[in-house]
């Protein structure tokens, strides 16, 4: 049923049933609703204007309105109604939206909760009205949500264009109206599959994705000793070098075969990475204390303690000068002098000073040389497996995900399957959430920081916290490491020599035959010995930890010209792009051979889209004899990608010369400096 806003019976607000409350809670309707807006863009003066709104009420009713005025009105019927009840309403991607919302509404610095700038989780409309942003809890598209979840109403991809001119009086076609419908009939249908399938209601559904899995952790770690773990939280000083310290995924390309294609590339990646970090390795388990930094050594070589320290090192260079993984970033070092650095990472340096793990610090051994080096100030903590209740958790997420592997599309079992999988992938994110962000409040329509006291911060975060941030710091040290070995074993043991591409935080790309069989042995041994793994329906038994193949298959050729920038040619010439910022299914039909991956090449049709925020406007225009109020909006307008190399990546790139390698007729075995 489509209506408006004088059609609507808004005594069904009355009529709606409501989910049990305590005395102090309002009560929540128990009916799911959806908000969204459809704007177009005035190319002319670079603002937007909302065209179209649509509120979902339930399965059945969807409420059209044309104005502001309008959603005014509507509101406000909505609220006299409601007493002391609430009505949650979701809005996918809330901080599109809460963009044109301030300049119409007033809202105050508590109505509006946000986790970033311009990143809006949640805001009320009143006392009553609470939008939720619906994109924070699936984080998936719409259009793959609706896809997700197979609803009737879909998001009709392709059929709409947004470039056209549209304004309040503009007369909509059917399949238009019908794809600003579909959006919050969909959303609506979605969310009530998901909320069924986890058994949630609108007052026990979390605000975010890993809200699902922060759930079900925190009741496990009630059974954790709660004074042990507020021992362990980091104070201010060990806090300001985890801070220092952590680092995510190891990406880059090794620079001898950057801007290169390279024929027959094969690919393995580490099957659930940070999960197994979680499970297998071992973390800081106790209080951080200050050590002298004389210990170091000794500390290093007991392997019983989880250091974390800042360093300074001394004519630094990597041992072999066809080192393809460069392992200090640029981004964690400090006080550089005279570096070369390669795209982002640091090959040779005569004074750098950085903040490490144990962890950390071992691989750089394995891949630098130096002549020095000085420890700046130390701390340590007690080596030990994270709680056993907390590796539960994750086993339970990885053998209800193996179980069900190969599920049907569509089926319950797949959506089952679907939601492990994400609460999988989910434990390492909650434990690398910064527990001292900047507070950010929306104050007369400007997002203003609060600059509190970083101890005021931590506390703050403490009094519920129930994770250290340090194991989310070593939890990316320990999946750096298992790449590192990876690609220690690719490089080193094999019947021909290998040659080592790309890697990305859990995969690595290579060219050659390594024996990738003898050292999954070991990562077997290592998963069965701490009950990492589990059984599928046909009984074949799933190691957490292993490199699986990725399937890539030859004939192949490969090229990157960076970190995330890379493109595959299939045996079948087909593209299949890798860039941040450009649209995959579109980039390899633009790009249409392997050999325009070069520099220069601009992607126009896949090149995505760019925001401009308008904030604080106020003006009137007159268009096609209408007048037209603009306030607060965000343009988003198509944008190109250029492909490129920095002058100081080309310039290391220029210093390479490519040549065989030994007598092995190899493609891509760059490995000798002018």
């Amino acid at each position: 049923m489509i209506t408006d806003i004088r059609s609507f019976d808004y005594d069904l607000i009355w009529k709606t049933p409501t989910l049990p409350a305590r005395k102090d809670e309002k009560r929540i309707l128990d009916i799911v609703t959806a908000f969204d807006i459809e704007a177009t863009r005035l190319p002319d003066i670079e603002q937007a204007i909302m065209y179209i709104w649509q509120f979902q009420f339930g399965p059945d009713i969807t409420v059209i309105g044309r104005s502001w005025d309008d959603f005014h009105i509507f509101i406000e019927k909505i609220k006299q109604r409601m007493k002391d009840r609430k009505l949650i309403v979701y809005v996918h991607n809330l901080s599109y939206e809460i963009q044109f919302l301030k300049g119409t509404f007033k809202f105050m610095p508590e109505d509006v909760f946000i986790i970033d700038d311009r990143k809006i989780l949640k805001c009320m409309i009143g006392d009553n009205i609470e939008l939720r942003c619906s994109y924070m809890l699936t984080n998936l598209s719409l259009d793959k949500l609706l896809k997700k979840y197979d609803v009737e109403n879909k998001k009709l991809t392709g059929q709409f264009d947004y470039n056209k001119l549209r304004f309040p009086w503009t007369e909509l076609d059917e399949t238009e109206l019908e794809y600003c419908i579909n959006d919050v009939k969909g959303l609506v249908q979605a969310l009530t599959i998901q909320m069924k399938t986890d058994g949630d209601d609108l007052k026990t559904v979390p605000l975010t994705s890993t809200g699902y899995v922060r759930r079900d952790t925190r009741q496990a770690m009630k059974q954790f000793n709660y004074k042990e773990l507020h021992e362990m939280l980091p104070d201010v000083p060990v806090y300001k070098l985890l801070r220092e310290a952590f680092r995510g995924g190891d990406t880059l390309s090794n620079r001898w075969n950057t801007d290169e294609i390279i024929r027959n590339v094969k690919s393995v990646d580490i099957v659930s990475s940070y999960p197994t970090s979680l499970v297998i390795n071992k973390y800081p388990m106790t209080r951080f204390y200050r050590q002298e930094t004389k210990s170091f050594k000794y500390l290093m070589k007991t392997k019983m303690y989880a250091l974390l320290f800042q360093i300074a090192f001394i004519n630094l260079n990597v041992k072999d000068s066809a080192e393809g993984h460069l392992y200090l970033s640029r981004d964690k070092c400090r006080n550089v002098v005279r570096p070369t650095y390669v795209n982002g990472r640091i090959l040779c340096a005569d004074y750098l000073e950085t903040t490490l793990t144990d962890i950390d610090f071992e691989i750089i051994n394995r891949r630098y040389k130096y002549d020095d080096y000085v420890i700046i100030q130390l701390f340590s903590s007690r080596y030990k497996k994270l709680p056993s209740m907390l590796r539960d958790v994750i086993m339970n997420y990885y053998r209800n995900k193996t179980v069900l592997k190969g599920a049907e599309e569509g089926t319950d079992d797949y959506l089952f399957y679907m939601k492990n999988k994400e609460l999988l992938n989910a434990c390492y994110g909650m434990m690398a959430q910064d527990p001292a962000k900047d507070d950010i409040k929306l104050i007369d329509g400007e997002y203003v920081h609060e600059d509190r006291p970083l101890s005021e911060l931590l506390n703050d975060y403490y009094k519920t916290a129930f994770l250290s941030y340090a194991w989310g710091v070593w939890c990316t040290a320990h999946s750096r490491k298992r790449l590192a070995d990876g690609i220690d074993c690719i490089t080193k043991y094999g019947e021909e020599p290998i040659n080592f591409v790309y890697s990305d935080t859990d995969s690595i790309k290579y060219v050659g035959e390594p024996d990738i069989e003898s050292f999954n042995k070991e990562l077997e041994k290592e998963a069965i010995k701490n009950e990492a793994y589990a059984t599928d329906r046909n009984g074949e038994v799933h190691f957490m930890g292993v490199f699986e193949d990725e399937g890539y298959r030859t004939p192949n050729r490969f090229k990157t010209l960076g970190a995330k920038k890379y493109v595959l040619e299939d045996r079948d010439k087909n593209l299949h792009i890798t860039i941040a910022g450009v649209n995959k299914a579109k980039g390899g039909k633009e790009l249409k051979k392997l050999e325009n991956f070069t520099e220069g090449f601009i992607f126009k049709e896949a090149g995505g889209t760019e925001s401009v925020y308008n904030d604080n406007v106020d003006m009137d225009i007159r268009i096609d004899g209408n007048m037209l109020h603009i306030s607060d909006n965000l343009v988003i307008r198509n944008s190109e990608y250029t492909l490129g190399i920095t002058a100081e990546y080309r310039r290391i790139l220029d210093g390479l010369v490519t040549i065989k390698y030994s007598d092995h007729d190899i493609d891509g075995l760059f490995k000798v400096k002018r």
